[in-house]
């Protein structure tokens, strides 16, 4: 029989599972809970992230075909469902931004499939704010379920203390507490705190991002005294790839130290599959992004005490194996072949292949092209820019030669980002690109010639002189183009430019004009696209 008064390792529920002789029949936790004792509960909560506005398959990072997509994990998550009536389903965050069939309908699409399948909550990510604030306030509108950011405060009042009901900040809270059979769960909620080094205040206005640990101190008091039984943290950040800890965005390892008594740590926006591990003792789980993995986490409780007795989590592979969900597929079949009728588009032909690979003050050929359409879409607005600072989404793709689409732009441009321009003295270019050279995140700039000397963080500039061959005036201004995400730092990587654009010296200006937009644009007006192969042939500012 269960004993309560501990907790139950897996070692010890695979025992007493095998005991019974139910290994090969039981295969997950609340099968056996089912099979083994009517005072055994098993809650499970079902989880998706990063999904980008992905319904139907695409590529993982390695160029796999045909993985994830939403119809798919849909499948999946109604097995589930069936298989345990006990359980949650929730979103960990960046739900519609990145496809051009949710970009139609402004996100509606997707808030609209998660209402459906009532979604008990969904997580605020930091892609819910690239189409601005109105977007994301229509979201809320339009969510019939909580929306969960307990790190946020709305309009100067924190997640769930906004009075006015029908105001679309009401939506927000800091976390859910569901009662089922008997066990009382709740799910605290939080977002990335990076926000402000992503993002211009014009797309996040009336909200703040706090970090995190004393939001989630003030949401399991509130929990506790709701009388939860345990406690789980999702939230729109994860572990760090490269090193595992935190960053200034990721507040994992801070959270589960903090926080210990959690039992489950569901994570998003690092675009990670890791089904199982502990951290700093406390069960984490994350399920990748574009659905190509869905995630499950059960928690088995004695029903009498309502201590946990074993803690499970997995990720399933959302490939061919699984067929799409019917229903899901009827209700956005109107707007998929609408986007594939606008991304199928001809837009221009390209004359020779580009290559994406580039160097530090050796664009590429993909880093030319959009440095090109840029400075063209400005030019068009008469804005005369000098110069574009930019790079490439996956520098490991080269742009084909042959007719091109609007589907292949999306390809080379995936994000939607504005143009931002500033007037830069030769000194300032350069602080910016040494800036940008030792961070190793890779941009170049266009319209310059740029000679570096020195590899990695001692990577300096040795000279720079314009596209034409004249030399720098250092008494000249001289108008640079960034895309807005480089404008706000990329990320915390690049703090010399975005300090210098906030001052107003520089008169850094945010047109309403989109980057992807401008490489279609340009590829229609030249109708023949052509290499740019060096900086002497740069289109040379008036």
């Amino acid at each position: 029989m269960f004993h309560p008064d501990r907790f139950w390792t897996r070692r010890d529920f695979l025992k007493l599972v095998g005991r019974a002789g139910l290994i090969s029949a039981v295969p997950t936790l609340s099968q056996a809970a089912a099979t083994l004792d009517s005072n055994a509960v098993c809650m499970s909560i079902l989880h998706t992230t990063d999904l980008h506005g992905h319904i139907l398959p695409t590529s993982d990072y390695d160029g796999n075909p045909d993985r994830g997509g939403m119809a798919r994990c849909v499948t999946q998550i109604r097995r589930w469902q069936r298989e345990n009536p006990n359980s949650v389903l929730i979103d960990i965050g960046d739900v519609y931004q990145g496809t051009d069939v949710s970009l139609r309908s402004k996100g509606e699409l997707m808030i609209d499939l998660f209402n459906h399948l009532k979604y008990d909550a969904w997580i605020v990510g930091n892609h819910e704010f690239d189409w601005g604030i109105e977007t994301f306030t229509s979201a809320l509108r339009r969510s019939q379920m909580p929306v969960l950011a307990a790190n946020t405060i709305l309009d100067g009042k924190p997640a769930g203390a906004v009075s006015d009901s029908k105001h679309p900040f009401a939506k927000v809270q800091p976390l859910i507490v569901k009662e089922i059979a008997g066990i009382k769960l709740a799910i605290i909620g939080v977002t990335t705190p990076g926000m402000p080094f992503w993002l211009g205040p014009e797309f996040t206005r009336g909200i703040e991002f706090q970090n995190p640990v004393e939001s989630v101190r003030r949401a399991i008091a509130k929990a506790k005294s709701e009388g939860a039984d345990a406690i789980v943290l999702s939230g729109h950040m994860g572990l760090k790839t490269r090193s595992g800890g935190d960053d200034f965005a990721n507040s994992v390892m801070a959270l589960t130290s903090e926080f210990p008594e959690v039992e489950a740590f569901i994570a998003g926006h690092t675009h990670q599959a890791i089904p199982s591990r502990l951290t700093n003792g406390v069960l984490f789980t994350q399920a990748d992004h574009f659905g190509i993995h869905v995630g499950r986490v059960d928690l088995l409780f004695d029903r009498n005490s309502k201590k946990l007795l074993h803690r499970e989590a997995i990720c399933e592979l959302m490939d061919n194996r699984f067929r799409f969900d019917h229903v899901i597929l009827s209700r956005s079949k109107s707007q998929l072949a609408e986007s594939d009728a606008a991304l199928a588009q001809p837009i221009g032909e390209l004359a020779e292949t580009l290559r994406g690979r580039s160097r530090p003050g050796m664009p590429g050929d993909v880093e030319r092209l959009i440095g090109a359409a840029i400075m063209e879409a400005l030019r068009e607005r008469s804005v005369q820019v000098d110069g574009v600072m930019h790079g490439t989404f996956d520098d490991k793709a080269d742009l084909l030669a042959g007719p091109k689409t609007v589907n292949d732009i999306w390809n080379v441009i995936p994000y939607e980002n504005y143009i931002v321009t500033a007037e830069l003295s030769p000194e300032e270019i350069k602080a910016v690109m040494e800036e940008v050279f030792t961070s190793h995140e890779k941009r170049n700039l266009l319209g310059f010639e740029v000679k570096t000397e020195g590899r990695g963080y001692e990577c300096r500039i040795g000279s720079m002189i314009l596209a034409d061959g004249r030399p720098l005036d250092p008494g000249k201004k001289y108008v640079i183009a960034f895309n807005s995400f480089d404008s706000r730092s990329a990320g915390h990587h690049f703090m010399k430019l975005r300090a210098l654009l906030e001052t107003p010296a520089v008169s850094s200006t945010l047109y309403p004009v989109q980057t992807r937009d401008a490489l279609i644009d340009y590829f229609q007006r030249h109708k023949i696209v052509r290499k740019i192969a060096t900086a002497m042939e740069w289109p040379v500012a008036a």
